[in-house]
C-alpha cells in the first residue's frame, strides 16, 4: 500500500492504480498508524477512517486476499460488517480477522457471506479472536487450510464448515473452548495436518476418521479421550498433558509403529519420562 501510494504521487498515470489492487491487508503498519499518537479510541477512528475512505474508492473488482488485523477494535467507531459486504467477493481465496476490543467481546463474524460463491473460493481461512456461529452447512469445497484462534464456536458449527471441506490439507484449533467433543470425519480424505491447542478445561474427547491424517499435535491442561480411525499411521506424532506418557503406552503403540517423529510430555509423569519412552520405543519397535 505504501510503495502504491508513492508511485501514484511520481506518476499521475499511477494514481488510481492502487484501487485496482486484489490484494488487501488493513493493519496498524500498513495503514501508517501511530500507536503514541492518540489514544485508543483515536486510533480507531483513524483505522476506520482510512479503511472506509480506501474501500470507497475502490472500484468494484474481485478481491483475492483480505485481511484484517486491528487490537484496538471498538464496535461503535469500526464499520466492519460493511467493510466485509464490500472486499468480500466472489472469487476470494483468503481471509485473515483477527479483531480484539478492550471489552472482551467477540465480533460475530457475519458467517452468511460465505455462504455463496465467496465460500466456494476460499482457499485458506484464518479467524481469530471472533464468534463464528453458522446455522446453515457452508461449502467451502475449495479450502485447503482452516485456522481457529481463540474463536467462539461449538462442535457442532465446526461440523458445519467440514461438511463439504473435501480439499482441507491443514487444521489448526487454538483455545477454541466451547468445542467439547471434535470430529474429524472420513470424506476429510486430504487431511495430513491437525494441531489441537486446548487452552480451557471444556475439550473431553476428539474422534478421527479422516484416513490419510499423518502429523497430530495436541497441547492441553487436561486428559482428553483420543479416538482414531482403522489404520492411520502417524509420522509425526506430539501429546502434551497430564498422564500423556501412560495413555499412549496402553492404547496406542500400534498406531504410532511407523511414527518418524514422536514427542510425548506430561508435567506428572517427568520423573519416569525417559524410562517410560525407552519402554515405549522399544514396544513400537
Amino acid at each position: 500500500m505504501r510503495d502504491a501510494a508513492r508511485a501514484a504521487c511520481v506518476s499521475h498515470a499511477f494514481k488510481r492504480s492502487w484501487r485496482c489492487y486484489p490484494n488487501l491487508a488493513f493493519n496498524m503498519i500498513t495503514l501508517g498508524i501511530d500507536i503514541e499518537s492518540c489514544g485508543e479510541d483515536g486510533i480507531a477512528r483513524n483505522f476506520t477512517n482510512k479503511v472506509d475512505h480506501i474501500l470507497k474508492n475502490r472500484p468494484c473488482i474481485a478481491t483475492k486476499t483480505l485481511e484484517i488485523v486491528f487490537r484496538y477494535y471498538n464496535a461503535k467507531v469500526c464499520n466492519i460488517d460493511s467493510w466485509f459486504q464490500a472486499a468480500v467477493t466472489p472469487g476470494i481465496e483468503e481471509l485473515t480477522i483477527e479483531l480484539s476490543s478492550k471489552s472482551g467481546r467477540y465480533y460475530n463474524f457475519p458467517w452468511s457471506l460465505l455462504a455463496n460463491e465467496s465460500g466456494n473460493s476460499i482457499r485458506y481461512l484464518n479467524l481469530a479472536r471472533c464468534a463464528f456461529s453458522p446455522t446453515d452447512e457452508l461449502c467451502f469445497k475449495s479450502l485447503s487450510r482452516l485456522e481457529l484462534s481463540d474463536v467462539a464456536i461449538t462442535g457442532d458449527q465446526l461440523g458445519s464448515i467440514l461438511h463439504n471441506s473435501f480439499a482441507l490439507q491443514r487444521m489448526q484449533l487454538k483455545f477454541c473452548n466451547k468445542i467439547i467433543c471434535l470430529k474429524i470425519p472420513f470424506h476429510l480424505q486430504q487431511l495430513r495436518y491437525l494441531d489441537v491447542f486446548d487452552g480451557g478445561s471444556s475439550l473431553r474427547v476428539i474422534e478421527v476418521e479422516a484416513p490419510n491424517l499423518s502429523n497430530f499435535q495436541f497441547m492441553g491442561h487436561r486428559k482428553v479421550h483420543l479416538s482414531f480411525g482403522v489404520g492411520l499411521q502417524f509420522k509425526k506424532f506430539d501429546l502434551y498433558f497430564p498422564g500423556a506418557i501412560s495413555y499412549v503406552c496402553a492404547d496406542f503403540l500400534s498406531s504410532l509403529r511407523y511414527v518418524e517423529d514422536l514427542s510425548l510430555g506430561s508435567r506428572c509423569e517427568v520423573y519416569a519420562k525417559s524410562l517410560v519412552i525407552f519402554e515405549l520405543l522399544i514396544l513400537i519397535v
